[in-house]
């Protein structure tokens, strides 16, 4: 039979409140997240912090050699990223999959692969990307910081086509 009873978390003696203190941009991103997806702050809280600690369970009982091998990509990591590169970080959080990606950006899941492979985003898709895009330390990125580093991928291009020639 179906209830309708709910807890009161604030009273129950299953619950507790958890307190600290996270950057606000990143407080807002979360609240905005929450938000879209029509969810309970409290209960994104609870996803996100079982998600964070089944990752922290898995990095501990991961094989050596695998971290090994995560702090050398770590280490060749481009002096001036890439979008592809950017793509590739933003795809390495566990919470992350391509189709996410595209639904959220608005974009579809081969034109995602096509700017995965280098293609030249347009200043409409990187206005689309720059909303879901995060840094290494989880802030977004900037849409002006997307254009200078298209602009640098496109100095790269001219570059080599140069010699090429």
């Amino acid at each position: 039979m179906f209830s309708l009873f709910v807890v009161d978390k604030r009273k129950s003696p299953d619950y507790q409140e958890l307190r600290g203190f996270i950057p606000k941009a990143l407080s807002l991103k979360f609240k905005g997240v929450c938000k879209g997806l029509g969810r309970n702050i409290n209960a994104g809280l609870e996803e996100a912090l079982e998600g964070w600690i089944e990752q922290q369970q898995q990095l501990e009982d991961s094989a050596p050699s695998e971290l090994s091998v995560a702090e050398e990509v770590t280490a060749a990591s481009p002096a001036v990223p890439t979008i592809a590169y950017l793509i590739e970080e933003t795809l390495s959080n566990r919470d992350w999959v391509l189709g996410k990606l595209a639904a959220d950006a608005e974009m579809s899941v081969e034109r995602i692969n096509e700017l995965l492979e280098g293609d030249r985003p347009s200043d409409v898709e990187l206005q689309k990307l720059a909303q879901w895009l995060v840094k290494p330390d989880g802030e977004a990125w900037e849409e002006g910081e997307l254009v200078d580093i298209r602009l640098a991928e496109d100095l790269k291009r001219r570059r080599q086509q140069k010699r090429s020639r």
